[in-house]
């Protein structure tokens, strides 16, 4: 189930890079709530666009993962914005990604996939 979710999730993320391409004015969250023809949505209630503060000042290291030097000479940049998969149990698997349709590689950049990582409602 998760995995088919995913792949809906990146087909998501890649219909809004399409779009920006093509002069799409707006973000992530303003795709999905789009009814242009031919867009693959998300649904906003999984859709986080940041971490709470508190989350970013004890486990903002944990969101930081690996992008082109084109967009970061170290390689790697904090990524906060991310999509739920699930949220049942401890894993409710999370897609973390970077929005850089505006930036240097005109693309949304994915992170992380993988289990839920650490925050304030972590056993």
């Amino acid at each position: 189930m998760w995995a088919a979710k995913a792949w809906n999730a990146l087909r998501a993320l890649d219909s809004y890079t399409q779009a920006a391409r093509e002069g799409f004015n707006g973000g992530f969250y303003q795709h999905c709530t789009s009814d242009r023809p031919g867009a693959v949505n998300w649904p906003l209630k999984q859709f986080a666009p940041a971490e709470s503060d508190t989350t970013m000042n004890r486990w903002g290291a944990e969101r930081i993962f690996a992008v082109p030097e084109d967009v970061d000479p170290s390689g790697r940049k904090e990524m906060q914005a991310h999509l739920k998969l699930g949220s049942k149990g401890s894993t409710s698997p999370r897609i973390y990604f970077l929005d850089d349709t505006e930036g240097i590689t005109g693309r949304v950049i994915v992170g992380y996939i993988g289990p839920h990582l650490t925050n304030t409602k972590t056993n």
